[in-house]
């Protein structure tokens, strides 16, 4: 592999820490992981999932690219964007359908891992057993809306990759998925223990809805950007 190779491997790093910290990627799940209670492992396993499925649509795109041929590229691109666009608008509607549904059911729920209407000497005496999150469907599907959207400009770097040769498609491929994995985990887990020192009686109570709201937030952001 030549120095063309490596600079596009260089660029394909870059590319995939830039992209993925956009927080569309990993504040989803800092703000659902804390206001279900999930465990570090479980927010990692999900985080991890999600991450997989984007490299997986992003590279599948590339490699799309490929055998159509260049001229393919602006509409397998545009594909891509109009997928970004319904991630966007499916983020929106989740959050705001998470938020109706906490203040539908007046905020009884361990908000931000708190409970809301116990005191602090209630839950000194309450017995504590293993933490597991209390329902698995919202972060599977969250998983799956945040996954299922491809990184765009991954696609030309596959393509110009396939120009050089298979390893280096491969060398592109492997760099790509690596660093948005890790990249998105991280950033992830930096944002659970960061919001781990957030407590007020506000956040107890109403941690969930803000949540939502500011998932749809992220997902109108999403829409604004989209090309």
């Amino acid at each position: 592999m030549g120095q063309a190779g490596l600079a596009l491997i260089a660029t394909t790093i870059i590319t995939a820490i830039i992209h993925t910290l956009i927080p569309d990627h990993w504040l989803p799940f800092v703000l659902v992981a804390r206001v279900e209670g999930w465990s570090v492992r479980h927010t990692v396993f999900l985080t991890t999932a999600a991450a997989l499925l984007h490299v997986t649509v992003s590279i599948a795109l590339g490699l799309l690219v490929v055998a159509l041929g260049r001229g393919a590229e602006q509409a397998v691109m545009g594909i891509a964007a109009q997928i970004g666009s319904l991630t966007g608008w499916v983020l929106v509607t989740f959050g705001l359908a998470y938020m109706a549904w906490f203040l539908l059911r007046g905020g009884h729920v361990h908000s931000f891992g708190m409970h809301p209407h116990h005191d602090a000497e209630e839950e000194s005496e309450a017995p504590r057993g293993p933490a597991h999150p209390r329902r698995t469907f919202p972060g599977y599907a969250l998983a799956f809306i945040v996954g299922f959207n491809p990184c765009i400009l991954v696609a030309p770097i596959v393509y110009g990759a396939a120009q050089m040769s298979r390893a280096t498609v491969v060398a592109v491929a492997a760099s790509f998925a690596a660093t948005t994995v890790l990249t998105m985990v991280g950033a992830t887990l930096i944002g659970y223990r960061g919001t781990s020192k957030l407590t007020s009686p506000f956040l107890t109570r109403y941690g969930e809805a803000l949540s939502g709201g500011l998932i749809a937030l992220t997902g109108l952001a999403v829409m604004l950007i989209a090309p």
